[in-house]
């Protein structure tokens, strides 16, 4: 180790001169410090991946010396580390690959392969996932055969299925490995039938949709509880159950019999974990909810709170489609119990999320009581997550309040005292006051609670702040001097104008702004209310409509047509944006698209087949995950449904 000049080679943080003294601590004999040494090796060479650094190539020897034995504790740990970065170089740029690595990992190849007969089955378990899909070689593949004819331990069996399996999807022309496989599914170990499910998906995606029956008994057997010390599957007892809904979730009839199958199980972490995978499924499938809706219904009084909360949520996500279920929850909108203490989150909560969600009248007295006591309930602020991400947080107060327009006269009151109250909580003050913006001027009784927000000195709120004044109307002219002093700014001009406080300077600045800013898109969104008073500022959106990014292009297609009102040029654009969305592909300023081509009415053959393909697909349509999901779909659909209606049959008011 020594020999090796390591402050000339880098890792994740640098010159690598530290990395021989953390690789000699992790054969400390104290499991402790050698667990933190390797914590430090971890970080240096790994990291979140991305590269395998020089570092790395030149480490690989002596992590190999530590696996094989110098370390008295962690060695499947330290084959952990090994297998992450040979995978990360199966699946880096060429330019991110340290040249030696390959070099260094071809001479350690003899010695990777024999860690599949190392006496401790963790060792043996991590090195079928380093050699499956580390080492890229056949001597791996024939290594691997060699060891299940011999293997004795249950779940290392188990991986080496699914070890066979990733190197059968890698070689689908081997067809002597997917022979050994096939028998497998009717193993006598349950779980093994299990693994060769999960083995053949690789290959043949469709695999697992015939044998749903024995997924949900294998996963529902005890012997599942083995897959938690699994080096391919591991996490919690969920885990296994998950990842196993994931091969049947691209067909929703497979993914529905597996979800209702598995909820037979009768404990609280079961219930749990199938409640986890019912939203998944509903996330994915908008077809599926006639089926899983009466499994969550028959759950709401379940004795668990995590069991009650969760059937809730579920049925919040559905909004409308849950409406069977009202009463059931406007029972449960009483329920204090916690499912989240940190957070201080309550299955009432969802409950009252999900009347919300229903425009149920019975959510008011829930809402108003969370909004004029001290917990909440609900986010301050919104809150995103990736599309693949099924994530039971509460939506931001702002996104339950807004579509409650109608009950308006009721609430506002109590939003106006939680925002007087929340001139410190900069987050939840923007929240309310976009309530109000969205309120427009039925919200006036919040006037004097705004007010003292376009004082401070942080742009965003201040910002949101006069948004509010500009929804309210006319209202707030009395607070024109403030916005006169801010009116370089876009919300300030453009609350102005709404006001009525100033017509001619709201008009000017935010065309200045738009002017001056000609790519951003907020400002030019603003700019859609003057609507022809803004006529000086075609030529500009024509050029924007063209080459701006997509969010540009789509407020200045809208804006050019609230201000010419010709839809010709516009709708064109906004097709054009909105394309995708006939594959399912959802971005948020697709959805923007077609909300506006559902305001223009738009007869464009394209954009009228885009909008009955949105219809037709039985997947929902979104970008975000969670209870988004949910809420972007049912927005695409609202606007495509929208698009389809005959011109002449729309009274909207737009021109």
């Amino acid at each position: 180790m020594d020999r090796i000049a390591w402050s000339e080679l880098e890792h994740n943080y640098g010159d690598a001169a530290d990395i021989p003294q953390h690789l000699r601590a992790c054969a400390d004999q104290d499991a402790a410090a050698a667990g933190d040494a390797l914590g430090e090796v971890y970080n240096l060479l790994y990291h979140q991946g991305g590269w395998i650094c020089p570092a790395a190539s030149a480490a690989l020897p002596f992590l190999l010396d530590l696996a094989c034995g110098t370390a008295r504790h962690h060695r499947h740990e330290i084959v952990e580390l090994i297998g992450r970065l040979a995978r990360e170089a199966t699946t880096v740029e060429r330019r991110f690959l340290d040249a030696g690595w390959q070099p260094a990992l071809d001479t350690a190849r003899p010695r990777i392969l024999a860690l599949l007969d190392d006496p401790d089955p963790r060792v043996r378990r991590e090195a079928t996932l380093l050699v499956a899909d580390g080492i890229r070689h056949p001597d791996a593949v024939r290594a691997l055969r060699r060891r299940w004819e011999v293997e004795t331990d249950r779940v290392t069996r188990w991986d080496l299925v699914l070890a066979l399996g990733v190197v059968c999807a890698r070689q689908p022309a081997d067809e002597p490995l997917r022979a050994a496989l096939l028998p497998l599914l009717t193993h006598d170990d349950l779980q093994i039938r299990l693994a060769a499910v999960h083995a053949l998906t690789g290959s043949e995606p469709g695999a697992a949709v015939s044998h749903v029956d024995t997924l949900v008994r294998a996963v529902l057997h005890d012997d599942a509880a083995g897959w938690q010390e699994s080096a391919w599957i591991g996490g919690n007892r969920s885990t296994i159950i998950h990842s196993t809904g994931a091969l049947m979730r691209p067909d929703p009839v497979a993914a529905t019999a597996y979800t209702i199958g598995i909820s037979r199980g009768g404990d609280t972490d079961q219930l749990v974990a199938t409640m986890d995978e019912a939203g998944r499924v509903l996330t994915e499938w908008r077809t599926v909810t006639g089926a899983i809706l009466p499994f969550l219904a028959d759950h709401l009084d379940h004795a668990a709170s995590e069991v009650r909360y969760r059937a809730a949520y579920l049925l919040a996500c559905l909004g409308t489609e849950a409406t069977a279920f009202a009463d059931q929850l406007a029972t449960l909108a009483a329920d204090s119990a916690l499912r989240d203490s940190r957070k201080q989150v309550t299955v009432g909560d969802a409950a009252v999320w999900a009347l919300a969600r229903q425009h149920d009248p019975r959510c008011l007295p829930g809402l108003i009581e969370r909004l004029t006591s001290r917990r909440l309930g609900f986010d301050t602020a919104a809150s995103h997550f990736g599309r693949d991400a099924f994530v039971l947080w509460q939506p931001g107060i702002d996104e339950v309040l807004i579509p409650l327009h109608e009950h308006t006269e009721i609430l506002i009151g109590a939003v106006a005292t939680r925002l007087a109250a929340a001139r410190d909580d900069k987050a939840l003050a923007s929240s309310l006051c976009r309530v109000i913006e969205q309120w427009g001027p039925s919200a006036e009784a919040a006037l004097p609670a705004v007010a003292p927000l376009l004082e401070t000195g942080d742009k965003h709120l201040f910002g949101t702040a006069a948004r509010a004044l500009g929804g309210i109307g006319p209202a707030g002219a009395a607070f024109a001097g403030t916005l006169r002093r801010r009116s370089g700014e876009p919300d300030a001009a453009w609350a102005l104008w709404r006001t009525g406080a100033d017509l001619e300077l709201g008009k000017d600045m935010l065309v200045r702004h738009v002017v001056e800013h000609r790519g951003q898109h907020h400002g030019i969104r603003l700019l859609a209310d003057l609507g022809s008073e803004a006529a000086s500022c075609t030529d500009l959106l024509r050029q924007v409509m063209h080459a701006g990014d997509d969010w540009a292009r789509v407020e200045a297609a809208h804006t050019l047509w609230r201000v010419s009102g010709d839809p010709g040029g516009p709708a064109a654009v906004l097709t054009d944006v909105a394309r995708p969305l006939a594959e399912g592909t959802g971005l948020p300023v697709r959805l923007a698209a077609m909300r506006y081509l559902a305001a223009i009415g738009t007869t464009i053959e394209l954009a009228t087949g885009i909008a009955q393909a949105v219809l037709d697909n039985p997947r929902r349509i979104a970008y975000f995950g969670g209870w988004r999901a949910f809420t972007e779909d049912e927005d695409l659909r609202t606007a495509a449904a929208r698009l389809l209606v005959p011109r002449q049959g729309r009274a909207d008011g737009c021109p």
